[in-house]
């Protein structure tokens, strides 16, 4: 089948950006409006005519982190909607009470785009997002695909045996919200900075992969996007990581495929095998010898396997 690709910025933001030696955050290709006025910026990557699946960013990451993906996805017939939360990137900034919220935005930006279903696919705490919208509308999302684990922190359910337990979880997404201001505030720190501290704590792996200028130029470019409106949207977006589920694994009945690498250190094993063990219909597949980066080697073999459980007609058109 023929491929287009959806964003003309997407190949040159790995082959040109060693052009720059300060990248400067690129604008979103699109918008839309929801009924509050409120602005979502999203870019798309890979392949018009492919098979959709919304993009949920990791927390402290961007729309720009989806450009990883564009030539796998662009080959293996797959379209990416990245999509930046509230106060991120190019999305305006709007209170959000729970991840649901914003997956009702989500269902209003298909409809939109015309998409009957869909998949999600995530990368570590975007998950919560894209595991919720399978929850709310499993007539609709038909695949999840989460490449590293989801903090497992969320899994258990709300505490109704305790006024102290339920008191802790309702307070814990505001404290971090707090204590992620201030930081941000008072203590901020740049891109590279992070960059730098993150290597140090990463497996050897994944120090070797970013030894690779380029990609820390990317990562640099979607870090720095991430804040461009100030810490309100990360603070607030962290805070909803935090915040438990106000349902059960089990009552999740879409597929899901759990990608990790085997010396990934900003993942848990035990948080993927957990997910695993209590979604009804979940496979798990560790990628020896990689990290947290991965997906950088192995994007072609993960698409692959999503073919597989895709509706007939999307797998054999991918």
């Amino acid at each position: 089948m023929h491929v287009a690709p959806l964003n003309k910025t997407a190949d040159s933001i790995s082959d040109k950006l060693g052009e720059h030696s300060k990248p400067q955050s690129p604008t979103p290709s699109r918008f839309f409006k929801l009924p509050t006025g409120h602005e979502l910026a999203y870019d798309e990557y890979g392949s018009r005519s492919g098979y959709p699946l919304f993009y949920f960013h990791d927390n402290g990451s961007s729309r720009l982190e989806s450009s990883f993906y564009h030539r796998s996805a662009r080959q293996q017939g797959y379209r990416l909607i990245a999509v930046d939360r509230p106060g991120i990137g190019g999305s305006t900034f709007y209170p959000l009470r729970s991840c649901a919220q914003f997956c009702e935005d989500i269902l209003l930006l298909a409809n939109a785009l015309g998409f009957k279903q869909f998949g999600v696919m995530s990368l570590g705490a975007g998950g919560v997002y894209g595991l919720s919208l399978a929850h709310m509308a499993p007539e609709r999302v038909e695949i999840q695909l989460f490449l590293g684990g989801i903090p497992g922190n969320v899994f258990k359910q709300r505490s109704k045996s305790s006024y102290l337990t339920n008191f802790i979880n309702s307070a814990t997404p505001a404290m971090v919200k707090l204590l992620v201001n201030l930081k941000q505030t008072f203590f901020p720190v740049g891109a590279e900075l992070s960059l730098r501290r993150l290597r140090e704590y990463l497996s050897y792996t994944d120090r070797k992969v970013l030894a690779n200028p380029r990609l820390i130029k990317i990562l640099t470019l979607d870090q720095n996007e991430a804040v461009r409106q100030g810490s309100r949207g990360i603070a607030q977006d962290t805070a909803l990581c935090f915040r438990k589920l106000d349902f059960g694994l089990q009552e999740v009945e879409v597929p899901a495929l759990i990608w990790q690498g085997g010396a990934d250190r900003l993942s848990q094993r035990s948080d993927c095998e957990y997910l695993v063990s209590r979604l009804p219909r979940a496979n798990f597949y560790r990628v020896p010898n990689s990290g947290h980066f991965f997906f950088l080697q192995n994007m072609d073999e993960v698409f692959c396997r999503l073919r597989m459980v895709l509706s007939p007609q999307w797998a054999s058109a991918a």
